[in-house]
């Protein structure tokens, strides 16, 4: 269970940056439905009290929403409904304007939701989603509450943040010459390299401090899991943490945030896929004595999308997956490939010292 705290720190996060879709998602395969949806809902019991939704497309015209309800700084409880495209209009408005027929689609969701604590208890949602704007209801008893919501698109605080005094660009969109294998990786028309057939190291090993990634899932709602925009970052070759479209999944190891197989996020600080995420990992590696006995473990800090996620975690060896299970003083970044398209864009590297 997360601390009042860390849930506070979260609301904060969606509540920060919003902006238009034009500025943030410049993509043909968006949906206009899976995202963040922020607004009123008005109704006795929900005095002072907010609501906001995460939904997430599943493929076949199938979405799961999470609704997100709390009253101040208290921790959000979560619960969920299902929700399903309507039969799609004339079949021409499909072929000519692709952009119009997706904004016609209506999105009907309904299920029953036992709501927690002084939120009214069960009662029925029901809802549709309709060029980026949510409007629906919750019945409960006698009670009748409606909020309606705008698909927001939020923003990290360290998005497009620029390498500090004495730091090192490792990738700048302009080149990939600080990295092995740059001839199988993609650098696409905005700058950003994309994943294709081989793990991507840099030519230099890099020591203790500070490494700032910026990534990006592709859309991908026909699958599930592992298959869903998979990569990694590992720091020095040998600890992964995870890069997958968790938008909407409670956090675990592996899915994405987590130090795979060695810890779970404090909390799923994911955007929606096709928004650019980032990472700023702080990471002292493991210390050795004059013989080279190891005499301290590596420590972990990551901010995922300005979100603390592990605060100097312990790590007591590698990860699996890296350039190997033999722990180093310093080491390669290296980004994975896992067969999808992520995209990766800004990273650099500032050293402790």
């Amino acid at each position: 269970m997360c601390s009042v705290k860390q849930n506070y720190l979260f609301l904060l996060l969606f509540t920060a940056i919003v902006m238009f879709a034009t500025s943030v998602i410049a993509d043909e395969d968006d949906d206009l439905v899976m995202g963040n949806y922020k607004g009123t809902i008005s109704g006795k019991n929900w005095d002072g009290k907010s609501l906001r939704a995460q939904v997430v497309a599943q493929g076949g015209g199938r979405y799961r929403c999470v609704l997100l309800y709390t009253e101040g700084s208290n921790p959000e409880q979560r619960a969920e409904i299902k929700g399903m495209k309507a039969p799609s209009g004339p079949a021409g408005i499909m072929e000519q304007d692709k952009e119009k027929a997706k904004r016609m689609a209506e999105i009907n969701f309904d299920g029953e939701v036992d709501f927690k604590g002084n939120f009214g208890g069960k009662g029925k949602v029901t809802g549709q989603i309709k060029n980026e704007v949510f409007k629906g209801t919750i019945e409960q008893g006698k009670e009748k509450a409606i909020f309606e919501f705008k698909r927001v698109f939020l923003q990290s605080p360290t998005l497009g943040q620029q390498s500090p005094e004495g730091a090192i660009v490792l990738m700048d969109g302009k080149n990939l010459d600080m990295w092995d294998l740059k001839s199988h990786w993609q650098l696409v028309e905005d700058g950003s390299a994309r994943t294709v057939a081989t793990n991507l190291c840099t030519k230099e090993e890099y020591g203790d401090g500070l490494y700032h990634v910026e990534f990006m899932c592709p859309f991908m709602p026909n699958e599930t899991g592992q298959a869903r925009g998979n990569s990694g970052v590992y720091v020095f070759g040998r600890y992964e943490v995870q890069v997958l479209d968790s938008f909407g999944d409670l956090p675990a190891d592996n899915l994405c945030g987590g130090i795979y197989k060695a810890a779970t996020p404090k909390v799923c600080a994911s955007l929606p896929p096709l928004q650019w995420q980032t990472y700023d990992i702080t990471f002292t590696g493991p210390k050795y004595d004059a013989n080279g006995k190891k005499i301290k473990n590596a420590f972990i800090t990551v901010v995922h999308n300005g979100i603390v996620i592990h605060d100097n975690v312990e790590l007591k060896g590698p990860t699996p997956g890296g350039v190997s299970d033999q722990e180093t003083p310093k080491g390669v970044l290296m980004l994975q490939d896992h067969g999808n398209a992520v995209r990766y864009r800004n990273i650099w590297y500032k050293p402790a010292n």
